[in-house]
């Protein structure tokens, strides 16, 4: 296992920056270089840090330090140099470039993205950097969310891998998904696919419901705490634009056209409406003179915001009733059989869900525990393979996706019947993330 006595954290005073030092100082006992563009930047983001872990214990391991005094000696004396500067390759490689010139043979460096090319970053640096050098995905907030993507290139040594990661899962306490260097790795890739597609239906559906309709469908029982739109809202949806044009523009399967940004999602962006962070954007809230507060969600057809609808879909309540007297197989049971367009776009969504992931292992993961891990440690969804377990097995599954018009990936066409086809359930106990 890796050995790391020292840290240099580039981008301490943003809250991944920060939160991720509070990990290390805490869990790895290091010291922490913690730098910003400047000193008083740097000594907030100590702050943050040991408020994020709760423990004043870090500060005495944390210093201070500004790019243009201290980056290089911070370096020089690092084990690991872990990068999270603003998620560009105009900002990212001219520090890259200054690491490799300072960098000791054998330091491992690292680069938080969401999906830029690991392999390009790496090109920054000799035969020895490029060995060490890895995409670490942390999940915000770092202390909450313990999944780490460790992003791996052809240039990278298999024990440096296979020693960086031991130390990230024994030491920092990450779940570990190891993927390889494809446009927003795993959870990205998987998560935004569900949501942007969603926000597609929300506009096919617009006059009976739109994104509310699509939200209450696609709700608790289907596995996840937040419906997949206001998942959207709450990571912003200029972050959502840059997921899916990136993914978009960068790669070709079965789902390429659903990675197309909506149109209307164009519209509130052009407008400011980014999201919670901007006080609005598929919903929001407004608080009215006698203190009271009031949701509203934004109308496709007329651009405006209408209150926040209440549904009463039969099946639904009936699921949510199953999973709250934690009978998971029989929820999914209900949402086989119930009838009405409502069940047939929760079965197409969940079959899709089921279908992309599975479809991903050998291109951006090499076994479907990775992009298990990655959804359920990253994005708090249930796993595409314990919803096989849920719905009955393989065949059952395979029924449902035929009738949705879903592929049906090789993996699960191969698999045995009557076998447990999640295997992460000493980990992660799936039946933890429905919401009833």
């Amino acid at each position: 296992m890796r050995e790391i006595k020292t840290v240099t954290i580039l981008g301490a005073n943003g809250a991944m920056g920060s939160g991720s030092a509070g990990v290390i100082a805490a869990f790895g006992g290091a010291k922490v270089h913690m730098l910003a563009r400047d000193v008083e930047k740097a000594k907030q983001g100590i702050e943050a840090a040991v408020a994020s872990v709760k423990t004043d214990t870090i500060r005495a391991r944390m210093i201070p330090g500004s790019y243009d005094a201290d980056l290089e000696k911070a370096v020089a004396e690092s084990d690991w140099v872990f990068e999270l500067v603003a998620e560009s390759y105009e900002v990212k490689e001219p520090i890259n470039t200054r690491i490799a010139k300072a960098r000791r043979p054998g330091t491992i460096v690292s680069t938080v993205s969401s999906g830029l090319s690991i392999g390009r970053l790496a090109k920054a640096y000799d035969e020895d950097g490029q060995k060490h050098y890895y995409g670490t995905h942390f999940f915000n907030p770092p202390y909450k969310m313990i999944l780490c993507e460790l992003v791996t290139h052809s240039g990278n040594d298999k024990k440096v891998t296979q020693a960086l990661g031991e130390y990230l899962d024994k030491v920092l306490g990450r779940a570990v998904v190891y993927t390889n260097d494809t446009p927003a790795f795993a959870g990205n890739r998987i998560g935004f696919q569900l949501m942007n597609e969603v926000a597609h239906f929300a506009e096919k559906y617009a006059d009976k419901g739109g994104i509310a309709l699509m939200d209450e469908i696609m709700s608790g029982y289907t596995g996840r705490a937040m419906g997949p739109l206001a998942t959207a809202d709450f990571v912003g949806l200029d972050v959502h634009k840059a997921i899916v044009d990136n993914i978009y523009d960068n790669t070709k399967d079965e789902a390429h056209e659903t990675f197309k940004l909506p149109g209307y999602f164009q519209k509130l962006i052009d407008a400011g409406k980014l999201g919670m962070k901007s006080g609005g954007g598929l919903t929001k809230v407004v608080k009215h003179a006698d203190g009271k507060r009031e949701k509203f969600v934004y109308n496709i057809k007329t651009g405006e915001y209408d209150p926040y609808p209440k549904f009463d879909i039969p099946f639904i309540k009936e699921a949510r009733q199953k999973i709250k007297d934690s009978d998971y197989k029989g929820a999914m049971d209900i949402v086989k059989n119930a009838s009405g367009f409502e069940a047939e776009i929760a079965r197409y969504f969940i079959s899709r869900y089921i279908s992309y992931s599975l479809s991903l292992v050998g291109e951006v993961v090499d076994t479907k525990e990775n992009t298990d891990g990655a959804m359920g440690f990253g994005f708090n969804w249930v796993p595409a393979s314990a919803f096989v377990d849920f719905l009955g097995g393989p065949k059952e599954t395979i029924k449902m996706m035929e009738q949705s018009k879903i592929p049906v990936p090789k993996l699960l066409k191969d698999a045995k019947e009557g076998k447990k086809f999640y295997e992460l359930g000493d980990k992660l106990d799936a039946r933890s993330l429905f919401k009833g």
